[in-house]
């Protein structure tokens, strides 16, 4: 492990002897300009996603992570990504040595200290509440609409390795690219589509009437039933009348927010760190 100013990283063995190098580096999102289709069919539009990009390692070695003891290439910032917009935009220069990289960790915004317990939230995280992405949008399910918002906070758990990046590349994913002065640029793209691809949005609906000893708050269709132990109906409310979406447990809501504890949560940020990987182009030259 090296301690690298104010963020520690492990990172892949370099020749010293080799020159020293900047390569611009580019970032990019992807449009959309379809629903994206989810599941059990659920048609889901997105409003906004952005991303906090960074910091990125680009190592010698064909794994990334604890055995990449110092990296060919570095940046050390972070930026934040519209992934909706496709149009690239510099986020800084890739600094180290000539060579070639076989592998690449980065973390989202939020980064793993050696020195301290808690994780650092760079700048870009700040921008975005310290998480390290937001998104907003609508799932479109059996003729009901749901608009869902989830920030989602990408950080080391306690069974991974403190002061290495989340997101790296397996061993078997290809990746490989010898880096030499005069290198024109990088650009990693990265496309929204897949992180919501899971979220189980049927999960949220139902059409139930009141129970004995069933739950208080109970959703038929669009109608919010309040319920007394013995299964009688109190109260009952027109959701859509209101403008708003009748969901399981929750009754009438304006907006449907994913807490860290929910499924929809869950299913982003595992999308995000295991799911497809961005693009990454070399060559770049804007």
């Amino acid at each position: 492990m090296v301690l690298l100013g104010w963020v520690a990283v492990a990172i892949a063995c370099v020749d010293v002897g080799a020159a020293q190098i900047e390569v611009p580096l580019q970032v990019a999102g992807t449009a959309v300009d379809e629903p994206v289709v989810g599941k059990a069919g659920a048609q889901i539009e997105l409003d906004r996603a952005e991303l906090a990009f960074g910091p990125i390692y680009l190592c010698a070695g064909a794994q990334a992570g604890e055995l990449c003891d110092t990296a060919q290439l570095e940046w050390l910032d972070a930026v934040v990504i519209d992934a909706l917009d496709p149009a690239p935009v510099e986020a800084g220069r890739l600094r180290g040595r000539e060579g070639t990289v076989r592998s690449w960790m980065f973390d989202l915004g939020v980064v793993s200290l050696l020195t301290q317990k808690n994780p650092l939230v760079l700048a870009a995280a700040e921008q975005l509440g310290g998480a390290s992405l937001r998104i907003e949008g609508r799932a479109e399910l059996d003729g009901v609409v749901l608009p869902f918002a989830v920030a989602v906070v990408v950080r080391q758990e306690e069974q991974t390795e403190v002061g290495v990046p989340v997101i790296r590349k397996s061993s078997s994913e290809a990746f490989e690219h010898s880096v030499a002065v005069g290198e024109p640029g990088l650009l990693v793209r990265f496309d929204a589509r897949p992180w919501v691809t899971e979220i189980d949005f049927a999960g949220l609906l139902e059409d139930q009437p009141c129970a004995p000893a069933g739950p208080e708050r109970v959703c038929a269709g669009q109608t919010e039933q309040r319920c007394d132990a013995d299964g009688d109906l109190i109260e009952a409310r027109d959701c859509a009348a209101l403008e708003q979406v009748c969901v399981r447990a929750r009754g009438c809501v304006e907006l449907v927010e994913f807490s860290p504890d929910s499924q929809g949560y869950r299913a982003v940020r595992n999308r995000v760190v295991a799911g497809p990987r961005p693009d990454f182009e070399w060559g770049y030259n804007p």
